[in-house]
């Protein structure tokens, strides 16, 4: 007797398929996981995946894979003439995307121009690992916007970032845009889940934060050293140009950061060491001047991602080994944060960020601590429209530590 056909189930959860039977594909969890109380995960969704023009008679090819078919550097293609290639979910995400979330993350004129220029644009729909970050972003922007619908599009987000991360590091494209633009959106969309979605015990937080720190610096890595290039050749030129001329250095530390280096060399920790929290000073004093210039209210991305870009890796190592005066510095760094608080990407990182260090390090460590611990007892914030002082700092909770 001939075996009845049956569709196969090729969205199915991961234990389905490992049991061999039809899965409904129901999220977060399955009917059959449901019923067998059993652990239940799905593999990565369809992915954005832009192909060249394919002839009539050709059926169009879908990039997906599962846990059995997909390799850390490749993925598998499937044909199937019922399953388009881009579905409504990535409709939601590239409409959400250019009408919310780039405007909200860099809101000052060059960057809407930098969006909007074709060769920008031309990269976002050419490269997939591209494409797929940036919906990334966007899905995990809704998640926070729409509480109510928070597990659903992070788990989207973390399904087109793993696909975007495989296809950016087996990808051999020699261009510097779409890899710097992509460097520097993984980034960000790093720090933010690192800051919004952490866990509630501190040592795992900064088991994570010290993972940031060593990802965006692989962002000089993939620059290389051709920021000349990119800024005089290509539509990043007026973005990178204000960037730059936001971070320039006026030669000599404030108050609160030559302070602190007073603090280190005090300690004596040596030559090297010393050199080192020095390095990282200087380039924490770039970000807190960029965050008080007059333009950071509305692009805050200078001055949050500068000092992870460049502090030196011996810091970070530092830092990955609980070195209390790392964290003082660490916690410095929680100020710029905590300046930009009203950024979606942000929240309420800076201050906890602050207060854990504060704990951790106990009332031995107060010296070292003022500075961060008055940013947080200021009464007053900044007008977003003037820059001056008008009313109290009600304390922006963001995710707080219910994110998870």
């Amino acid at each position: 007797m001939a075996r009845r056909k049956h569709k196969k189930s090729r969205l199915g959860c991961l234990e389905c398929k490992r049991r061999r039977i039809k899965c409904d594909e129901r999220r977060p969890i399955c009917s059959q996981c449901t019923i067998s109380e059993r652990t239940c995960g799905f593999a990565e969704p369809y992915t954005l995946s832009f192909r060249p023009a394919i002839p009539r008679k050709q059926t169009p090819s879908i990039s997906v894979s599962s846990a059995e078919e997909a390799s850390p550097t490749s993925f598998t293609s499937v044909e199937s003439p019922d399953e388009p290639p881009v579905n409504m979910l990535h409709a939601e995400l590239l409409c959400h995307l250019f009408t919310e979330t780039l405007p909200s993350v860099c809101d000052n004129s060059s960057h809407q121009m930098m969006w909007s220029s074709p060769e920008i644009l031309q990269c976002c729909f050419k490269v997939p690992y591209l494409a797929n970050e940036l919906l990334a972003l966007a899905a995990t922007h809704i998640s926070i916007i729409r509480p109510a619908q928070r597990e659903l599009y992070r788990d989207h987000a973390t399904q087109l970032q793993i696909h975007a991360l495989r296809t950016f590091y087996s990808a051999a494209d020699p261009d510097i845009t779409p890899r710097f633009l992509f460097s520097s959106i993984l980034s960000l969309h790093t720090l933010c889940v690192t800051l919004l979605f952490r866990d509630t015990n501190f040592d795992v937080f900064l088991d994570s934060f010290v993972h940031y720190l060593r990802l965006h610096r692989g962002v000089r890595t993939v620059l290389g050293g051709r920021w000349r290039t990119l800024k005089e050749t290509t539509a990043l030129g007026p973005v990178l140009g204000a960037a730059e001329s936001q971070l320039q250095s006026e030669g000599s530390l404030d108050p609160a950061c030559s302070r602190l280096l007073t603090l280190v060399q005090q300690a004596k920790l040596g030559p090297s060491v010393t050199a080192t929290y020095q390095d990282a000073i200087e380039g924490l004093q770039l970000a807190m001047t960029s965050a008080a210039s007059p333009g950071a209210w509305d692009d805050c991305t200078p001055a949050v991602l500068a000092w992870p870009a460049s502090v030196p890796l011996e810091y970070i190592d530092l830092l990955a080994r609980r070195s209390p005066d790392a964290l003082a510095v660490l916690a410095h760094y929680g100020t710029v944060l905590h300046a930009h608080r009203h950024c979606w990407f942000l929240g309420d990182g800076g201050r906890y960020l602050i207060e854990s260090i504060r704990e951790s390090l106990g009332p031995e460590w107060a010296e070292w601590m003022a500075f961060p611990g008055q940013t947080l007892e200021s009464i007053v914030t900044l007008d977003p429209l003037d820059g001056a002082v008008t009313g109290q700092d009600e304390g922006y909770t963001g995710l707080g530590a219910c994110a998870r």
